[in-house]
């Protein structure tokens, strides 16, 4: 996970790919402290454990693909686009081909860049939704090879209009 720690987030995206999800595969999570909901493929994806209640990362059963759902609060309260030109500076993030965003949205996908990966070969999608003041927020992410740009983006789609952050 790359850690933003002045903004208090993290921003996890790992090599992934994916097969293709069929839409009647897919289950509502909803967080366990009741942060966010949202719908996670499956049985194509088995989550893997962790203590953190706040997230939860979903991995791909037949392949290396990784999904990360997590909520946290916007300790700045900082508005999208300064969200974006934060998160532009991770280490990991090679480039941010595409963004979308709204007063309380953001979306942006790109380049990631992982250890024994050829650069320019993993994309990564993201969207946070964040509470109307900006002090909390919800985010999923996902990567997964260019060669699997096709196959993933309806799952990207599905994931990008279920995520909710909730009250």
């Amino acid at each position: 996970m790359i850690k933003l720690a002045s903004l208090g987030i993290g921003l996890a995206l790992a090599l992934a790919p994916i097969g293709q999800v069929q839409a009647a595969s897919w289950s509502r999570l909803v967080g366990t402290a009741g942060q966010f909901v949202i719908d996670i493929p499956t049985p194509s994806f088995r989550e893997q454990a962790s203590d953190k209640a706040s997230h939860r990362t979903f991995i791909e059963v037949d392949g290396g693909a990784i999904i990360d759902v997590y909520s946290g609060r916007n300790l700045k309260r900082l508005q999208p686009t300064t969200f974006i030109q934060e998160l532009s500076h991770a280490p990991r993030i090679e480039d941010i081909t595409y963004t979308a965003q709204g007063r309380s949205w953001f979306a942006i996908s790109g380049h990631y860049v992982r250890e024994g990966a050829d650069p320019g070969n993993l994309i990564y999608y993201a969207k946070f939704v964040f509470s109307p003041d900006l002090t909390r927020f919800a985010a999923f992410e996902i990567s997964y090879p260019t060669a699997e740009k096709r196959a993933m983006d309806p799952v990207v789609t599905h994931l990008e209009k279920s995520l909710r952050l909730t009250p």
